[in-house]
């Protein structure tokens, strides 16, 4: 978790699927990097709407998975970082027969040098995120594309 010498950006990654999707490969992935800390799960959510089209939050245990990975495992990680608003978002985007997994984490692949930095007296000023969109006109504005 973020320190006072360090946080990693903070981010988060939504993904609509078809009712009934496998979403096992892509959960255990997910557990993967936060078992190897390259991630932490601040919050998870599996997000569908009722039958008035309102959000509605799923147990993550509802979901299929082939790959022998019991959802389970994320239980306890529903932080409720994302609130109604939030919700209502995702369940607006998704068609009537579709759920989203929503994922906020916290970025800490560089962790290690950031603590490396921090023994020799570094600080850390800033972190962020960069615009994907910004990030590909100056690309192209600069490569000629």
């Amino acid at each position: 978790m973020a320190t006072e010498e360090f946080a990693g950006p903070i981010d988060y990654l939504v993904f609509a699927f078809d009712r009934g999707a496998d979403l096992g490969t892509g959960l255990l992935a997910v557990l993967e990097r936060a078992k190897e800390g390259i991630v932490e799960i601040l919050d998870i959510e599996l997000v569908g709407r009722d039958t008035d089209g309102a959000a509605v939050t799923l147990p993550l245990a509802d979901t299929q998975t082939a790959t022998g990975l019991d959802p389970a495992v994320f239980s306890g990680l529903q932080s409720g970082l994302l609130d109604a608003e939030d919700l209502a978002g995702i369940a607006d985007a998704l068609e009537a027969d579709q759920v989203a997994v929503a994922i906020v984490y916290e970025d800490r692949s560089l962790a290690v040098a950031a603590a490396a930095w921090a023994t020799v007296g570094g600080a850390e000023l800033f972190s962020g995120g960069v615009d994907v969109t910004e990030l590909h006109d100056v690309l192209e504005e600069r490569t000629g594309s």
